[in-house]
């Protein structure tokens, strides 16, 4: 088994957007799947391995919004429409956030 695969992940598609670590220039995405440890979004531009963004989201049915410290690991042009799809490991989240997140992907969807 893949070692970055160990973290049951779950098909999630929500919009979301990323800030940098100061709280600024926000940029649109959407996440495609998530996992304890980390996320999957598209966004319009290749993002920088090694940097580091805020994640903000909330969960389908959900207004409490969610903000993640995360590290983008890699990045990908996908297809030829501009879009890029972002691999990312989380650095900082609060206990609340990953109990809902683990809540997310071991509930079967309804």
């Amino acid at each position: 088994m893949d070692p970055r695969r160990e973290h049951v992940r779950r098909l999630l598609q929500v919009d979301a957007y990323l800030t940098d670590v100061h709280g600024e220039h926000n940029l649109p995405a959407q996440i495609i799947d998530i996992s304890r440890m980390g996320v999957a979004f598209v966004s319009d531009h290749a993002m920088p391995a090694d940097e580091q963004y805020l994640l903000n989201f909330c969960f389908p049915g959900s207004t409490i919004r969610n903000e993640i410290t995360l590290t983008v690991v890699n990045s990908q042009a996908v297809g030829t429409h501009g879009r890029f799809r972002n691999g990312a490991r989380f650095i900082a989240i609060s206990e609340a956030c990953a109990d809902r997140i683990v809540d997310y992907v071991t509930t079967a969807p309804a």
